[in-house]
């Protein structure tokens, strides 16, 4: 499944880091040096418009969401492998998404659109199945981004 999506590569927001993801543990995820946790996307957004207004450097200072994962062709197969994980309780400390690849492109580019984080740090909760779609069919998207999403 290839995904693709329109995006101009011209567009800018002066003031903001440029959109990055990545996944638990990885080498860009501990660059982040900011990272919240928020059990809804309000309660996120709350939390890095008070981390951000403090700082002068607008630009350079990230703030990293991070995000419980599930991902399969299909929803019902990302539930089932949830639940099949052990994973089916709503973890009330985390946001978590679980359903299509298209599906969580869309909720990370409307996160960084709705300047509810400048990065997110994608967790796999139903193992090694979903890191591989990260790796292979999400991050590809976000990769080349040297310019905004929204």
């Amino acid at each position: 499944m290839t995904v693709q999506l329109d995006t101009p590569r011209n567009a800018a927001t002066i003031g903001r880091p440029g959109f990055r993801v990545a996944i638990a543990g990885d080498a860009v995820a501990q660059t982040f040096p900011i990272v919240v946790r928020r059990e809804t996307l309000r309660d996120a957004q709350r939390a890095r418009s008070l981390l951000r207004a403090g700082t002068h450097d607008q630009a350079n200072f990230v703030v990293a969401l991070e995000v419980e994962v599930a991902i399969a062709p299909h929803a019902a197969s990302a539930r089932a492998a949830v639940a099949q994980a052990g994973g089916a309780a709503d973890n009330a400390e985390t946001i978590r998404y679980v359903g299509t690849t298209h599906g969580l492109i869309t909720l990370l580019r409307d996160i960084y659109a709705a300047e509810v984080a400048d990065a997110v740090i994608l967790v796999p909760v139903d193992g090694s199945a979903t890191d591989s779609r990260i790796r292979e069919q999400v991050l590809p998207v976000f990769t080349d981004v040297r310019h905004r999403v929204a």
